[in-house]
Order: C-alpha cells, then structure tokens, then sequence
C-alpha cells in the first residue's frame, strides 16, 4: 500500500491558501526551493498535475490541485481538533471559534450561538474584525465560520455561503410615528457596505422629499443607539431594533418593501461538512 508524505501535503495545503511560492516559504521558514521541490514531489506520487505554472509570478491551481487541497483541508482540520481534544485531558470539549465581523448585529450573533449555551461539551470563542481578516482566519483553520452581513463574493472558490437570515429594513424614530414625513429631518442609515445601499437610497429618494442624509454607519449597534437617542429617522434592520420596537421606545415610520439585510454563514468549502455547524447553521436558516 502506498502512503501519501503528510509533510508534503501540509506544504501544499499552506500554498493552496497563500497561491504564493514566496508567502509560503516564509510562513513555514524554508527556502522557496524546498516548496517547490517538495510540492513537485507530492505531485508525482499522486501522479497529477496541481499547480498551473503558466504564468510563474501568478499560479494557479488546477481543478485536481483545488480537489487534492480538499482533501488537505478535511486532513489538517481532523488533526487540529485531535490536538484540541488531547490538550483537553482527553475530554471530549469541542472548541467552536467563530468569527462575526465588525458591527455585525449583536441579536444574530446570540441567536446563532444561543442553541451552544449551556453545554458542557462545547466552549466556544468569539473574535471580531473586518471581513478579509476573519476569512483569512477561516482559510488557515483558527476559525470555524464567520458570521457577516456580506457575501465574500463569486471569487471565493473556497468559501460555502450560507443565507442564514434575512431582515427587512425599517424606518425607526423614538419620537415618530407610522406614517410621518421626514421634510427637514435629518436620516441615518446603513453605511456603503450594505449590500442593498443603492436600493435604500432609490426607496428613500421616490418615497420622501427634503430630509438630509446625515450619516452613514456600517455598525448596528450604534444605528440603535442613534434611533434611540438622537430623535432622528434610521433606516435599520429589523434584527437590530426588534426588542426596542416591541418594547415600544422605537417606532415604525416606514418598513421598506424590497429592501433587506441579508446574513450569511461562511464556511470553509470542504468534502464533509461539520456536522455541529451545519446543525447551527440550519437552526437559525430552517
């Protein structure tokens, strides 16, 4: 039976996330000359060609190099969660490190975690940052997934995106009611990366007259607090305000038809999915 070289393998997982012979050898601390030899070996022992060198500065990998780095992938991911598991003492505590990227709404990411709390088998790990830095994370394994309200787009080969949720954006005001005019009111609203921006600003521009966009915010949480202490109009996801609305300390001016937040999961593409965040992902999509 022929065994695959690990060493060789991880060499080639590490180029697979980095397309770079250079950023490799500097990640692992060899000479360029070693990755490329090693990388030249695993390919004759699987007998495949996995790198596209045509353009020497710019290489690519081939579709049997995307699947091969699948495999890689499933492989290093089993291995780190067996390093997790014995560095635990041999207790059986699954690690769920999740990314949420910067503003993200507080409500989605408690509903999201909610069905882990309480578990003694699960300890989970929050960070936040900007979307390129948390996905970098996700493709070098130190993340599990990352919650976003942006989708990383058709040039991500490697990244599952999964719609979580969608939440239609409101009118809100603490001193407003349905139906008001906002001539001469100042309106905050989601900032450029909203996926739906140009939507908003169409809706806003047909439906009302002479307000004054006052500010653009890409956080949720300080969109609330706007609404709440401020006294002018915000245009928010529902998600972010729902208990303020309920409790009524906000109120609906307008709910904005055909303009919504979509939240996403984004996950490592991989041969086997993860069967707890797939579970997690599927609670909150139904």
């Amino acid at each position: 039976m022929k065994f695959l070289n690990h060493h060789h393998l991880y060499l080639f997982h590490v180029f697979g996330r980095t397309l770079s012979f250079t950023r490799t050898a500097e990640e692992l601390r060899i000479a360029q000359s070693a990755v490329t030899a090693q990388i030249r070996k695993l390919e004759e022992s699987l007998a495949l060609d996995l790198i596209d060198r045509t353009h020497p500065r710019r290489p690519v990998l081939t579709p049997e190099g995307r699947k091969v780095l699948e495999y890689a992938d499933a492989i290093f991911e089993t291995s780190r969660e067996l390093a997790q598991w014995s560095q635990g003492g041999g207790m059986r505590q699954r690690v769920v490190r999740i990314g949420a990227i910067s503003g993200l709404s507080r409500n989605l990411q408690y509903e999201f975690m909610a069905p882990l709390l309480g578990k003694p088998d699960i300890r989970f790990e929050v960070f936040t940052g900007d979307q390129e830095h948390l996905l970098g994370r996700l493709m070098s394994h130190d993340l599990d997934l990352v919650l976003s309200s942006r989708s990383p787009g058709l040039g991500s080969q490697r990244i599952q995106t999964h719609v979580l949720t969608r939440s239609p954006v409101l009118l809100v005001s603490n001193r407003l009611s349905k139906g008001a005019v906002l001539n001469g009111r100042d309106v905050f609203i989601p900032g450029s990366s909203f996926e739906a921006h140009s939507e908003l600003e169409s809706f806003l521009t047909t439906r009302f007259s002479g307000f004054r966009i006052a500010g653009q915010v890409d956080d949720i949480a300080l969109l609330r607090i706007l609404a709440l202490r401020s006294g002018s109009v915000v245009a928010v996801p529902e998600m972010g305000v729902h208990a303020e609305v309920a409790s009524g300390e906000l109120k609906v001016i307008a709910r904005i038809d055909g303009v919504e937040q979509k939240f996403y999961a984004l996950t490592r593409s991989r041969l086997k999915s993860d069967p707890l965040m797939s579970k997690l992902i599927r609670g909150m999509s139904g």
